[in-house]
């Protein structure tokens, strides 16, 4: 970790500055792993009919009907991020394998993008949270010899899709029917790993995305995640409700203030305000905004703490 402590030093906390100097720290380390990281292999399979609704599926490896799942969605920034890197494959594997050896089968999907100089899916609001209600849909299927403990988790961009899923009213059946445990799954909680909750501070450059994405001004302040909440809290429902889990919320020390920080802190003290339990925030000390999931099978057990401490946090 005394290297991202010194490029934090170095650079400051802003996306585009930490991004590449993050991933040149860990490829060598991970490549160093690159045999155990592999060692737990995966498969993959269609969840719906589009080409990017493809998982990859990383089995624990004493599966049972007590092994917990955990559904992990990238992020990109919404118009970049696959479940396997083009440029650097044991990104996402490593940490597909990562949980999986800790006993939890780990579910990786591919989501549509928006549409931008880096390719992507013409993807609109609020697609990303279609393709996590249909990926869920696919986990229902996974077992149902018996009823599955599931937790869902979103870094960055996959937070804003996994809180569409679960604030958005038009999916508010299917969340109930899985908190509740009415099928063959019971979703246990959430994970917000960095998660932008709303874009009132983002940058400027970023703004053509968002309306893309979103529409218009109105619809990314209406519809990002705080907003969302927003709108329930002004309901005055309670979270059993609305279908909504328990929530662990995590926050990398070194995360850029406007985009994500402050987001953060509006999102959980709302949250607090109006419902006052069942949510959890961690602060990982020594990591940015990208280096908690590459620091996953890299070999230092201070980068791989936060994997751990999530692990024990989906088994209790």
């Amino acid at each position: 970790m005394e290297e991202i402590r010194a490029l934090n030093a170095e650079k400051g906390q802003a996306i585009p500055d930490v991004l590449f100097p993050t991933f040149q720290i860990y490829t060598p380390r991970l490549t160093k792993n690159k045999e155990a990281i592999l060692s737990i292999p995966s498969t993959t399979e269609s969840y719906g009919s589009h080409p990017r609704q493809k998982l990859d599926i990383y089995k624990a490896p004493q599966e049972s009907k007590d092994t917990p799942i955990l559904v992990f969605f990238y992020g990109g920034g919404l118009t970049r991020g696959d479940k396997i890197s083009p440029q650097f494959n044991l990104v996402y594997h490593n940490l597909g394998a990562f949980f999986a050896a800790r006993g939890i089968t780990t579910i990786i999907p591919d989501y549509r993008r928006v549409k931008s100089q880096f390719g992507g899916e013409d993807a609109v609001f609020p697609s990303g949270a279609e393709d996590v209600s249909l990926a869920m849909k696919w986990v229902e299927k996974y077992d149902t010899s018996t009823k599955r403990n599931v937790v869902i988790m979103g870094n960055s961009a996959g937070g804003v899709h996994i809180s569409t899923f679960m604030f958005e009213p038009s999916f508010l059946e299917q969340r109930k029917q899985y908190v509740e445990g009415e099928g063959s799954i019971l979703l246990k909680g959430a994970i917000e790993l960095a998660a932008p909750f709303h874009f009132g501070l983002a940058a400027a450059d970023r703004n053509d995305m968002l309306m893309t994405y979103y529409g218009s001004e109105k619809g990314y302040k209406e519809n990002c995640p705080l907003g969302l909440l927003e709108a329930i809290m002004k309901s005055g429902k309670s979270r059993e409700e609305i279908g909504v889990p328990k929530v662990l919320v995590l926050l990398g020390e070194w995360d850029p203030v406007d985009d994500i920080v402050k987001p953060v802190e509006e999102f959980v003290g709302l949250w607090k305000k109006h419902w006052e339990s069942d949510i959890e925030f961690n602060v990982l000390k020594g990591h940015n905004h990208i280096s908690p999931p590459w620091a996953l099978n890299a070999g230092e057990a201070e980068g791989e703490k936060w994997g751990e401490d999530v692990a024990k946090w989906i088994k209790n």
